[in-house]
């Protein structure tokens, strides 16, 4: 004799609409594992037992090209504009711009503004005092290069070189001395 299972009958009330500021409720995910006893004293069909499958081949995946990262921004930079969107109508921010909180968040901001105007000018003095010293350098730089050049100065080494004795190289072509090996122990023995 089988018994067969009672109808439910639908007797909840449907859903209130979803308000501004709370979320819409969400059912519990199932739980898996462990599978439900049957109620004592009625009879339950035995499951069929499923064909045994074979795991399908894998495939290698294919390479992403750089075009697949712009989706992804754009998924991004939309759920930032819905967050931004949604901020005014939050709870703390209505909270905040009714009481005494807010004076402070904007005492806070304009102190940062400030803050941040300083920083940018006194930046702006340090580089102009960098400025004038990297121009007094290349006044400097360039005053000891002129220096370098008239000290080594070729008329300046020819006339020193002069003085001691030193007579500048002819513009002729250069002669190849063949040396002697007798010329060269003749000289040697005799001291010079």
């Amino acid at each position: 004799m089988a018994v067969a299972a009672p109808s439910r009958r639908s007797s909840a009330a449907p859903a209130p609409a979803p308000s501004r500021t709370t979320p819409p409720k969400r059912k519990a995910p199932a739980r898996k594992g462990r599978a439900r006893k049957p109620p004592r004293g009625r009879a339950v069909a035995a499951p069929a037992k499923a064909p045994a499958r074979r795991a399908p081949a894998r495939r290698t995946a294919p390479k992403r090209s750089p075009a697949t990262t712009r989706p992804k921004l754009a998924l991004v930079a939309g759920r930032t504009a819905v967050a931004v969107r949604q901020l005014p109508d939050s709870g703390l921010v209505v909270r905040m711009t009714r009481g005494r909180a807010w004076i402070a968040v904007l005492g806070v901001l304009l102190v940062g503004i400030v803050a941040l105007n300083v920083a940018t000018l006194s930046f702006a003095a340090s580089a102009g005092k960098i400025d004038e010293q990297i121009t007094s350098l290349e006044q400097e730089n360039s005053m000891l290069e002129s220096r370098e050049a008239k000290y080594f100065s070729t008329a300046r080494i020819r006339n020193e070189g002069a003085a001691a004795g030193l007579a500048m190289p002819t513009t002729e072509e250069p002669r190849i001395i063949e040396f002697k090996p007798t010329a060269a122990s003749r000289l040697a023995a005799a001291g010079g």
